[in-house]
């Protein structure tokens, strides 16, 4: 997925104070409610490959090849990982954070590279399907509340 919004600055201006990455990083929420909600993503589409951002995400960067980011982010959204993570989670009140050794301690099942792109591709592919479903389901309660308005409309004017 590419970064949804960003803007150009010095690096002056970013060089501390910021977390920093790459594209091709995965980047994770480590602050509640975001962590909870499974917020994450792969970052792509960065000027100049680089960039900073907020304090809050925990940065984890391949160091080698085999694994795929795309893999990586289905599993930081599982209800499991995410589940576990709660009760880890240190600070006080609205500043509660989840620590980076939680993900560098969470045990991870890792397929070869080529079962890792059928399983993005698949999960790609269903929740595209997801998305169909939704839409006409959408499409199908404005029909559903047109014609309810329209049968109503009928009954009170006869």
């Amino acid at each position: 997925m590419d970064v949804a919004r960003h803007e150009e600055r010095p690096w002056g201006e970013i060089k501390s104070g910021y977390t920093h990455f790459k594209n091709g990083d995965v980047v994770m929420a480590k602050i509640t409610p975001c962590f909870e909600n499974g917020e994450s993503d792969v970052m792509n589409g960065l000027t100049g490959g680089f960039g900073a951002g907020t304090t809050e995400p925990h940065v984890f960067r391949q160091t080698g090849e085999g694994v795929l980011p795309e893999f990586v982010i289905l599993y930081l959204k599982t209800r499991g990982f995410i589940t576990r993570g709660i009760p880890r989670i240190t600070g006080s009140a609205g500043q509660k954070r989840v620590p980076s050794n939680y993900f560098a301690r969470s045990p991870f099942a890792l397929p070869p590279l080529a079962e890792q792109r059928r399983i993005v591709a698949k999960v790609e592919q269903l929740m595209a399907l997801v998305d169909a479903l939704e839409t006409q389901l959408a499409a199908s309660r404005a029909t559903a509340q047109n014609l309810l308005t329209s049968l109503v409309a009928e009954l009170t004017t006869s």
